[in-house]
């Protein structure tokens, strides 16, 4: 018989489409040269990401990176028979998110300290020495090509998940549940099933005001 479990509350799947549309507009952004909106777009990403990492701590179960990070040997059973009985992430997924996360991190805290000489100055460069800022824009500009793969690699694997093994990965993440066999070995219920009520959404609302505040006032003043 199969049940619906709730994997991923609205917190998280708010997170993944509005951190979808920062990454691909800023990457829309730089290749038509509107550097003020890749701005823009770079420092919604940051916060996004700081707050997908605050909530991979304190998060509902299946947002936790405790719950999908992968060990040596559940990724070795991957790899060799591609069967998972995680619910959310699989560890090749798991290990993509990870990526996206480091990726992005690093090239939106590099675009606070560059500085272009012509059209952009990141709110940070006036703070360090002329050699850091020189770094920073050797790392935003090599770094952007990782995020440009890692971006390639996600839309891929949805493609790849889609048409190859008929299994949809973007319904979950809009409408946050997952049909599961019950007859079917799996943990119980209340440890697979994540919290999704108005205390978690309130939660996530506070954090995220709480950095948009601390951004706002510390590195965009």
């Amino acid at each position: 018989m199969l049940k619906k479990i709730r994997i991923w509350d609205l917190p998280t799947r708010l997170f993944h489409w509005l951190f979808a549309i920062a990454v691909l507009g800023a990457i829309i952004t730089d290749l038509l040269e509107q550097i003020e909106w890749h701005s823009y777009c770079g420092y919604s990403a940051l916060v996004l990401v700081v707050f997908r990492i605050i909530w991979g701590f304190i998060g509902p179960y299946h947002a936790r990176f405790s719950s999908f990070i992968p060990g040596l040997t559940d990724l070795k059973l991957f790899l060799k028979d591609h069967q998972t009985r995680h619910l959310g992430h699989n560890p090749l997924g798991a290990l993509s998110v990870i990526a996206m996360l480091l990726i992005v991190i690093v090239q939106a805290s590099s675009g606070l300290f560059a500085d272009d000489e012509i059209s952009f100055q990141g709110p940070l460069a006036k703070y360090v020495s002329e050699d850091i800022v020189k770094l920073m824009n050797s790392i935003h500009e090599l770094n952007h090509w990782l995020v440009y793969g890692i971006v390639l690699l996600h839309l891929g694997a949805i493609f790849y998940y889609q048409r190859m093994k008929k299994e949809n990965l973007l319904g979950p993440m809009v409408h946050g549940d997952k049909e599961i066999d019950d007859q079917k070995e799996m943990p119980a219920l209340e440890e697979v099933t994540s919290k999704d009520d108005i205390k978690i959404r309130g939660l996530a609302i506070l954090i995220l005001l709480l950095l948009v505040v601390l951004f706002r006032y510390f590195i965009l003043k």
